[in-house]
Parts: C-alpha cells; sequence; structure tokens
C-alpha cells in the first residue's frame, strides 16, 4: 500500500522516484526518527501481507500495541479485498483501544 514510500519520503528525504527501489516490509520494521525539533518518533513499519497480519493480532498483539500514542493506517485504494481490509483496521482499533492508554 506503499506505507515504506510515505515513510521514507516523510522523514528520510527520499524523493518519489527513489522509492520504486523499496521493497515490500517483511514482518515489522522499527525505526526512531527526529522530527520537529527534539520530538523522537518510535515508526513500526508493518508489513501488510495476510500471514504478517495474522501475527499480529494472534501472536505480536500484546507487543505491538502496547503504548501506541497515534496510529496511522494506510489503505491501499485498489485493494480487491476491502471487506478484509476493513476487518483488519478494526481488529487495529481494537486492539489498541485494550493496550494502549488514549490512542489516536
Amino acid at each position: 500500500a506503499g506505507k515504506t514510500s510515505m515513510r521514507s519520503i516523510i522523514f528520510a528525504n527520499y524523493i518519489a522516484r527513489e522509492t520504486t527501489r523499496l521493497g515490500y516490509t517483511q514482518d515489522v520494521e522499527h525505526s526512531h526518527v527526529r522530527f520537529l525539533g527534539n520530538l523522537v518518533l518510535n515508526l513500526w513499519d508493518c508489513g501488510g501481507q495476510e500471514a504478517y497480519m495474522e501475527s499480529y493480532f494472534e501472536s505480536q498483539r500484546d507487543h505491538i500495541f502496547r503504548n501506541v500514542a497515534v496510529l496511522i493506517y494506510v489503505f491501499d485504494v485498489e485493494s480487491q479485498q476491502m471487506a478484509k481490509d476493513l476487518q483488519y483496521f478494526t481488529l487495529c482499533v481494537e486492539a489498541l483501544r485494550s493496550n494502549s492508554e488514549n490512542p489516536k
């Protein structure tokens, strides 16, 4: 869905054409980014393939969704599985509510 490309453009100063060389995210990639002076963001770029998504909600739920302040959920506008995409989004919201205080 282009999550890694968006992250690279916003936080790593990539230009759009440079993102074509990026592969898909396997499982979870963590990074810490200094933003707007001395604000440090802890970014989790989670792969969107079905096997990874199921792992996030089954075996990694407490770890991935603990102490999250903000979730940026990216939908693939060309997806042929919108019902499944909405189901994953709903599971993310539920996991946040049960593992984080006041997530946005």
